[in-house]
């Protein structure tokens, strides 16, 4: 007979990890990336859907959508009858009322030691995505001083900032915005992505608030753009840095991995932009890379 475990004598070996945003049943984004890459890390990864899509919004017409913040609550209530707590939390795409829940309930499921990485995917191009608006950005604004590490692109920055002259620019801007996400918000590390160069190159530009550092990474542009490539370079980042890896060398494995699945993607004779990245051919190199980074001090 198999001994019933009471809730009290629940003890984890590894890490317990918590990994919120959408499911979306067709395309490689969101949930259906990051978990497999954070899994990788070695963490025990626990899901919290926020929304169940039959594809995702980009490009893909008439997808079903199904809000499953009621649903959230539900599980959330359970898991804190379990005094469930995770030591990293990864928050990605959301939608209103699945942020106010977590934004409600998020301090009950960590502790002063949780890593809290927020990517605060709301718009790109200089535009909000359908079905966003001042609101939302206005609950953003809230969410994300729970974040040890926030990634916006330059469009979300512009909008958690109100200044929209942010909207279009580069290198530059990005090293302004970064600066006053910290000032505004306090968050530790701030890593703004997917900042386009004139010279086929990409770039991330991160700072630490306790150095005042700022720095840019560069990467090889590719002349296509897949949906699902911030989703992926986030939970890359976030895997490698819960691996043990500092967060500049942890922006430069993500990079490394997306560098690698869109070269692959290319090299494919037909491609739909719209189902993203197979990121398998990447995977060998990203787990060993991890795996060198577990006796690494977190900086």
């Amino acid at each position: 007979m198999v001994k019933q475990i009471s809730d009290k004598e629940v003890k984890f070996l590894r890490s317990q990890v918590l990994v919120s945003q959408d499911l979306s049943c067709f395309g490689q984004v969101s949930l259906q990336t990051a978990l497999p890459l954070i899994s990788a890390s070695g963490a025990n990864v626990s899901a919290l859907p926020t929304a169940l899509l039959s594809t995702h919004t980009g490009g893909f017409a008439d997808n079903t959508y199904l809000d499953l913040s009621l649903e959230m609550a539900r599980i959330i209530t359970h898991w804190q009858k379990l005094k469930l707590n995770f030591d990293g939390v990864y928050l990605g795409y959301l939608g209103l009322k699945p942020l106010k829940e977590l934004q409600n309930s998020l301090s009950t499921l960590t502790t002063p030691k949780t890593l809290v990485l927020i990517d605060p995917v709301m718009g790109d191009n200089g535009h909000l995505y359908h079905g966003f608006d001042q609101e939302y950005v206005n609950a953003m604004k809230e969410l994300i001083q729970r974040a040890n590490i926030l990634t916006p692109n330059l469009t979300e920055a512009a909008f958690l900032l109100d200044q929209p002259q942010l909207l279009n620019g580069g290198i530059k801007e990005a090293s302004i915005a970064v600066k006053q996400l910290q000032e505004r918000f306090g968050i530790p590390f701030i890593l703004i992505t997917g900042i386009p160069l004139a010279n086929d190159q990409i770039a991330v530009v991160g700072c630490q608030k306790t150095t005042g550092e700022i720095w840019v990474k560069t990467q090889t542009r590719f002349p296509a753009s897949y949906f699902g490539t911030g989703d992926i370079f986030a939970a890359a980042l976030f895997a490698a840095v819960i691996s043990g890896h500092s967060i500049q060398h942890s922006c430069d494995i993500a990079l490394e991995l997306l560098h690698t699945a869109i070269r692959a993607r290319q090299e494919e004779s037909q491609s739909d932009p719209r189902v993203g990245l197979n990121y398998n051919s990447a995977l060998p190199k990203f787990l060993k890379q991890l795996a060198q980074g577990e006796t690494n001090d977190r900086r």
